[in-house]
């Protein structure tokens, strides 16, 4: 886990938000752990109304009916703009954080991002500008959420795919909509390219160990829900820990898949990878002595 980074980055006109009705404790941690590190204008769950949690002073709560991915996705796209504009007239951009998106390192910012009216970590299998980006982590201007209220654009499923490549044409050639060029999105987030350099921000909870202590992250993994722990995150998160000697958080996903019936051929991996990893740590523990984050 990165050290101390010093006093929270001021970011007076960027609105921190993030939408979740599924999970809404782990979206208000993530929220709670971004403003640790940023100073926004506002920070803004949109959830459930009928969700009873407490907010804490600093998070603005904002009712959001969205019971499907689809619904998600219509969402951000058509949903975002009107709260914003009236929470906070001045904001320029908003931050979005899904609930597996977590803020980094602040001093990787910078402030030509500002200059970008979308910008998302690079997806890794696809080449090129075309390529910027995931939404789980991604910093979008009020330019861009007004252009999307037009009639015109359709709002389909997944989100950031509908604008940076359905609507991408569109957008810049009819309103000037500026997406981030890769180099500069590589600096701002990841998601499962592995940085090379200080980067602003992730998605995905595959990398939840680079911001997380293991009793944090052991927490964290108690409350997924079992769709999580057996997905492809999951095992790719599992792997991670192995790799840097968490095992005993590697074990909680292991026998979690193993409590779920799993018995595809990853969930045999992991298990053989951590069985091995195991008795290695038993025959020679000076060498695989376990990361302390």
């Amino acid at each position: 886990m990165n050290g101390s980074i010093g006093a929270a980055l001021p970011l007076p006109g960027v609105v921190v938000v993030c939408v979740d009705t599924r999970l809404p404790k782990l979206a208000l941690r993530a929220l709670e752990h971004c403003l640790r590190h940023v100073q926004p204008a506002a920070a803004v769950l949109f959830t459930d109304p009928a969700w009873a949690g407490v907010l804490p002073t600093g998070i603005t709560r904002q009712p959001a009916v969205v019971e499907s991915v689809p619904a998600y996705s219509a969402f951000m796209q058509r949903g975002l703009h009107d709260p914003v504009r009236r929470l906070a007239p001045g904001a320029t951009h908003v931050l979005v954080v899904q609930w597996d998106g977590y803020v980094v390192d602040p001093r990787a910012w910078e402030q030509q991002l500002l200059a970008c009216d979308y910008i998302g970590a690079s997806w890794h299998d696809v080449a090129g500008d075309a390529g910027v980006g995931n939404g789980g982590f991604s910093l979008r201007s009020m330019r861009l959420l007004q252009a999307l209220q037009e009639s015109g654009l359709a709002a389909h499923h997944p989100e950031d795919l509908c604008i940076c490549r359905e609507h991408r044409a569109v957008l810049q050639q009819r309103y000037g909509i500026r997406f981030a060029p890769r180099s500069l999105a590589e600096r701002f987030a990841f998601e499962r390219t592995e940085p090379t350099k200080p980067t602003f921000g992730f998605h995905g909870m595959f990398n939840f160990d680079r911001v997380m202590s293991n009793a944090e992250l052991d927490a964290q993994l108690r409350q997924l829900p079992d769709a999580l722990m057996r997905g492809l995150d999951g095992h790719d998160l599992c792997v991670r820990l192995i790799e840097r000697g968490d095992l005993a958080t590697a074990r909680l996903i292991v026998d979690a898949r193993r409590r779920l019936g799993m018995r595809d051929r990853r969930t045999w991996r992991l298990r053989a990878r951590l069985g091995w990893a195991q008795w290695r740590r038993g025959g020679h523990a000076s060498t695989t002595a376990g990361n302390d984050r």
